[in-house]
């Protein structure tokens, strides 16, 4: 394995680790102990780390050591902003141009996704959403636009992730949007396609509140 593949496998394992909470927001970073964790030397570690400060993943205090950033709750609800009016625009695209195979790739997401639900799988189920998501952008030809948008999803994603873990918030919405969603997408009824993205996305304002009284030592204004 080359430096940039050492360098690009710690950055993924590390990002991946704050997005699911594993990381847990506000704990101290330990060079050391991730270099044990990952079974690689200091220079990928460092590498990583210096990615991920730049994206405010992870922030450094003078004089006290480096952190897990705490999930920023402004840039929650510019992503929500952003992710809403794109998405909006992006599935009334994909009403023109989705195709009966796109249909049943969008139908297999689903029933994957409802699988490990019941499993309560929440790393592939947070994926699979993903997933749904992003084959409407690619099925609008927008795929780097959902490239573009992980960079402003990272505190958006944090927060999505850490909300399947709150046993209050059921998983039954997102599923039960999906097949509305999937089910206007073959009706290209874009009218009311726009109605249920709003509808999906914003559900995050309330369920935000939810997770904040769970999880109060994890957010910061």
């Amino acid at each position: 394995m080359t430096t940039t593949n050492f360098q690009h496998k710690a950055y993924e394992s590390i990002k991946n680790s704050i997005l699911s909470a594993e990381l847990a927001p506000g704990s101290r970073v330990s060079e050391k102990e991730l270099e044990e964790r990952l079974e690689m030397g200091r220079t990928p570690i460092r590498e990583a780390i210096i990615r991920l400060r730049r994206e405010e993943l992870i922030r450094v205090i003078p004089q006290s050591g480096t952190y897990v950033a705490k999930i920023n709750l402004q840039q929650i609800e510019e992503a929500r902003f952003v992710r809403e009016t794109l998405e909006k625009n992006i599935f009334v695209v994909a009403c023109d141009l989705a195709t009966e195979e796109n249909y049943h790739e969008l139908e297999k997401l689903l029933v994957l996704q409802k699988t490990y639900a019941t499993l309560k799988d929440e790393a592939t189920f947070f994926q699979l959403d993903e997933d749904f998501h992003h084959l409407v952008y690619q099925i609008a030809n927008k795929n780097h636009v959902w490239n573009w948008l992980q960079s402003i999803n990272l505190q958006l994603n944090r927060f999505r992730f850490l909300r399947l873990e709150v046993a209050g918030l059921s998983w039954d919405v997102i599923l039960n949007d999906h097949e509305q969603i999937l089910q206007t997408l073959k009706e290209r009824d874009k009218e009311k396609i726009v109605a249920l993205i709003g509808t999906h996305i914003d559900v995050i304002d309330n369920d935000l509140k939810v997770v904040k009284q769970a999880y109060p030592d994890y957010f910061e204004e």
